[in-house]
């Protein structure tokens, strides 16, 4: 196959998901009115990188082990990501990169994190929020599970209470959280 015809499918296949995630966006919005949601863009990431330096000591200490910026170029080339950033008063609250499994059957929430800045203009609606939008879009792909990969293990009772499972083993590698659409 040529390097043309796999860019056009790429292009193709880009354009398609960012429908799907655009129409997750907007069904989310109706659901939560007060809060603005968008894709991710990399001043997000810039943001999100610099929350490893608000002091512990002041709001949430836990902070994701990954960097935003890497991350957010390795997703750009995955068409079939789900990204979502979620905004309140001009705030970046949270975001997530996950991603539609091979088969299209799960979607995936792989990086998830929230403003250690407390309290916080979401309250405590980050994760009901973008689980709503994950399950949306795993709705509008076909997919009937929903996963949070690598689930930190001290809030696995959050996840509980959103409808996802206890921690088991994921694809036998990894561990995550499933949820059943």
């Amino acid at each position: 196959m040529s390097f043309e015809i796999k860019r056009m499918g790429h292009i193709g296949a880009e354009e398609k998901y960012r429908t799907f995630r655009r129409l997750a966006y907007e069904s989310t919005m109706e659901e939560f009115p007060d809060i603005n949601v968008k894709g991710i863009s990399y001043p997000d990431v810039v943001n999100a990188d610099n929350w490893k330096s608000h002091p512990a000591n002041i709001g949430r200490s836990f902070r994701g082990s990954w960097e935003w910026q890497k991350e957010y170029s390795r997703y750009q080339n995955r068409p079939n990501r789900f990204e979502i950033s979620l905004w309140k008063g001009g705030v970046l609250c949270a975001l997530c990169f996950g991603q539609l499994s091979k088969h299209g059957s799960r979607v995936r929430m792989n990086l998830i994190e929230s403003t250690p800045e407390r309290p916080t203009p979401l309250g405590m609606r980050a994760l009901p929020i973008l689980s709503f939008a994950a399950a949306t879009f795993a709705d509008i792909v076909g997919a009937t599970e929903l996963w949070v990969l690598d689930p930190d293990p001290s809030i696995e009772s959050l996840y509980i209470k959103e409808g996802f499972g206890s921690i088991e083993i994921y694809h036998g590698r990894r561990v995550g959280q499933r949820r059943i659409l």
